[in-house]
């Protein structure tokens, strides 16, 4: 190796880690920390509401997960920058320093063995000695031999390393240039050590050195290593996002409501264009430009192209009328085939094609006007009217999902979404996609493989795209609908017998998960509807769900309509008996409902005492509702329908868990650094992530017309504080458990974070009640003592969301 002049590279080094707020020093950590075996407890808590219910708290409390300090030791190497000595870009002939940090995160003082070698990976090399720095980078001591072996490092301290690298010719724009300093697989730190050239690990001090523990350490020799690297003419990642929004606008039955097979249903389409990131990838958002598809028989035509494929059931019933700068399309081939591989042609249509033929119908941007869509720009304009086929039956349940495509302006790269939802390129909630492309056809109409829109305005959720919904059917003399208020028609998962309204008890503060309660009454309001041709009289009754032990023993259910009432008792042998009724005698409530007359009744339900959390069984308690109509006056229904009341105990589950990392301290032992809720044994400068895994449990809209329960301002509290006697198992991890005057664990500042959008408010004090900074200490005044959560927005059913925070253990 040649040696190259150093001092000019340290001081732009220094200066580099200093402005970047990255300096490393040497000093240890406190010298006594907190004792071995103090037990660190942590629960959570939390409130929210039911938007259908505003102003109504829910209380809910998580698990509680316990950690002992423990005491350990190793060795980590941290990557702490790369420097440019010649400033700007990286290019040919550059010379770049890795710097490296290698910290002592045992509880004893050793020394570390550092080779006079590193391994590069890409269009550089080595260009001189490794050097090493004991005084964060302020002077550095080149390698002369083959290997250092420091002077003693104390727990806590750590040093730099110094590769210097050159920049080769031939090097370009985009190449990665890796450099390892170490050799463990993986690059994984404080392991045991597996004997290769060019380790980095720890070499004990000799027995009477000062500060040194006498004998060997108890875990070995340990060994780390990390990857550094740098890209020659980086670039940004730039991206369309790009959204395709569907709506219906208008249904007309043709004024024969007896028949379907004259009917028609009109779509609006919008095309928008993001101009900011939604999906937190840090993508810089671009202008949409075509991809090409084939059109009017010439392939490799670039267009920008919105696809719907013509719903089940249905025909294209006229030709579109493209906004200005479009042109209206359609497509023969079979769905089977992609949109973006079919054969489209532009209208009038060609040949012997028909509209009945076609089985896609679109829009592309004419190139002499529109040659791309900026960033902030949404397309409207775009409509589509279907008409129902002559062969089609009623009910006709019809599912439609439109599709986009284009590329990135600049790049290849295929910029791919589908209706249904307000998220761009078909972003899942991890990253946008265009993989896998569908067909763009629902293939079961009545519970779409896509999911539901149910809104019809673009709101669904779900890992693509989701269906718009909308079931035609003809009048018949007996016919009636129950479901949710104002909401008689409304379909379940599978069918309009499982329609359902979603409702939640109230419960008190400090449930713990896996304890049972007597939950208050919770009411529901329903709408029935004679939606045939002939009046009836229509009775009303509870009836027992599919699986009987879904609801428990002892539930009562009250009925009421106007100022009848019927009361009902459960057993999930014998199902649902009247206990009372103003009607008369085991009657239940009856009404008459003249033809396409609709009306509301109530429905009151009280589970039984030793009910539990819905948290801890993930599902609501649901009690079916039977609305049967009687139209010639035999006594006997001629037709029926069920919705579902469901009631919960709470929805929002609160998952705690904690896992350790090292940080400045001793190696993690066993499985203590995987996320679980089992008892772990940090080591004074270890950090426990403590993460809070909260979602509602309730179900969600897969159909139309179901009230579902969102949780709205959702409230999480972390008080550190709540301890007031040693062991009483209450959050004492902002508190100085050891009384050695320094509290148990330190607030990692930055550490507080919320996976969605979330405001978090920091505290200090015992109780924990001043209002503070993110800020880290050793008192509860100089520290962190509570974190307060306030979630933005809504919490829907599913997608789980997380609040993390981080603890310094002392």
């Amino acid at each position: 190796m040649n040696k190259r002049p150093r001092s000019i590279y340290h001081k732009l080094l220094a200066a580099t880690l200093f402005i970047s707020g990255t300096l490393p020093l040497a000093s240890p950590v406190f010298a006594e920390g907190t004792a071995a075996g103090t037990a660190i407890s942590n629960t959570a808590n939390a409130t929210y509401e039911n938007p259908n219910a505003p102003g109504t708290t829910i209380n809910t409390t998580s698990n509680t997960v316990n950690v002992t300090v423990a005491e350990v030791a190793g060795i980590t190497i941290s990557s702490s920058g790369v420097t440019n000595v010649s400033g700007g870009s990286v290019k040919v002939g550059d010379q770049l320093n890795y710097t490296y940090t290698v910290t002592n995160v045992g509880n004893d003082p050793t020394r570390f063995r550092i080779p006079n070698l590193a391994a590069v990976t890409g269009p550089a090399t080595v260009s001189g000695s490794l050097s090493i720095s004991t005084d964060g980078g302020k002077t550095w001591t080149p390698i002369t031999g083959t290997e250092v072996i420091t002077n003693s490092v104390p727990a806590g301290g750590s040093i730099l390393v110094q590769v210097p690298i050159t920049v080769a010719a031939g090097a370009k724009a985009n190449d990665v240039i890796s450099v390892k300093l170490g050799d463990t697989p993986g690059d994984a730190q404080n392991q045991l050590r597996n004997p290769n050239g060019g380790d980095v690990y720890t070499v004990d001090n000799p027995d009477g050195t000062a500060g040194e523990t006498t004998g060997a350490p108890v875990n070995g020799v340990r060994e780390a290593s990390v990857t550094q690297q740098a890209t020659v003419a980086s670039t940004l990642a730039n991206t369309a996002l790009t959204t395709l929004l569907l709506t219906r606008t208008n249904y007309d039955n043709a004024g024969t409501p007896n028949v379907i097979t004259d009917d028609k249903v009109s779509y609006a389409l919008s095309l928008r264009v993001e101009n900011t990131d939604p999906t937190g990838n840090g993508l810089t958002p671009a202008p949409l430009v075509g991809a090409p598809i084939t059109l009017n028989g010439t392939p490799n035509t670039p267009r920008i192209l919105i696809s719907d494929a013509i719903p089940t059931g249905t025909q294209l019933a006229t030709i579109p009328t493209p906004p200005p700068g479009w042109r209206a399309v359609y497509t023969t081939d079979p769905v089977s085939t992609n949109a973006n591989s079919a054969s489209w042609k532009t209208f009038p249509l060609q040949g012997a094609d028909t509209l009945a033929g076609i089985t896609r119908v679109g829009f592309v941007n004419d190139p002499t006007v529109i040659t791309s869509v900026a960033p902030g720009t949404t397309v409207t304009g775009f409509s589509i009217q279907l008409g129902v086929k002559s062969t089609a039956t009623s009910p006709l349940t019809i599912a439609n999902i439109a599709q986009a495509f284009g590329q990135t302006s600049g790049t290849t790269t295929l910029v791919f979404d589908e209706s249904g939802d307000q998220n761009p390129n078909n972003y899942n909630g991890s990253n946008p996609s265009v993989n896998p492309i569908g067909s763009g056809l629902i293939n079961n109409p009545a519970n779409p493989e896509t999911g539901v829109d149910s809104g019809n305005n673009n709101t669904g959720t779900g890992t693509e795209g989701e269906a718009n919904v909308f079931t035609i059917s003809v009048a018949v003399p007996s016919s009636i609908q129950n479901g949710p208020i104002n909401a008689p028609d409304a379909i379940g998962p599978t069918s309009n017998n499982d329609d359902f309204t979603n409702a939640s008890s109230l419960i008190p503060p400090n449930q713990a998960p896996g304890s049972t309660l007597d939950p208050a009454p919770v009411a529901f309001t329903n709408t029935v509807k004679n939606n045939g041709t002939s009046p009836g009289s229509v009775t009303l009754a509870p009836t027992t769900p599919p699986i009987a032990t879904d609801v428990p023993d002892n539930t009562t259910v009250t009925i009421t309509y106007g100022s009848d009432s019927v009361a009902y008792s459960y057993n999930k042998t014998t199902g649902f008996t009247i206990t009372s009724s103003t009607v008369g005698s085991n009657k239940p409530i009856t009404l008459p409902l003249a033809a396409n007359q609709s009306v509301n009744y109530g429905v009151e339900v009280n589970l039984p005492t030793g009910t539990p959390l819905s948290t801890d069984v993930n599902r609501g308690f649901p009690v079916p509702i039977v609305a049967a109509i009687d139209t010639n006056n035999d006594s006997t229904p001629d037709a029926q329908n069920m919705t579902i009341d469901r009631v919960y105990t709470g929805y929002l589950k609160m998952l705690k868990e904690s896992r350790v990392l090292q940080g400045t301290g001793s190696a993690v032992q066993g499985s203590d650094g995987t996320f679980s809720s089992t008892p772990k044994f940090p080591a004074p400068g270890n950090i426990i992530e403590y993460r809070i895994t909260y979602s509602n449990i309730s179900d969600p809209q897969t159909g139309t017309g179901n009230i579902i329960l969102n949780a709205n301002k959702v409230v999480i509290t972390e008080d550190g504080t709540l301890s007031t006697t040693a062991g009483d198992g209450k959050n004492n991890w902002a508190l100085d458990n050891d009384g050695n005057g320094v509290i148990d664990t330190s607030n990692i500042t930055g550490s507080a974070i919320d996976s969605g959008a979330s405001t978090i408010t920091f505290f200090s004090g015992q109780p924990a009640s001043n209002l503070g900074s993110d800020q880290t200490g050793t008192t509860v005044n100089t520290d962190v003592t509570k974190y307060v959560d306030t979630v933005t927005g809504i919490v829907a059913p599913g997608s789980p969301r997380t609040f993390t925070f981080q603890r310094k253990v002392n």
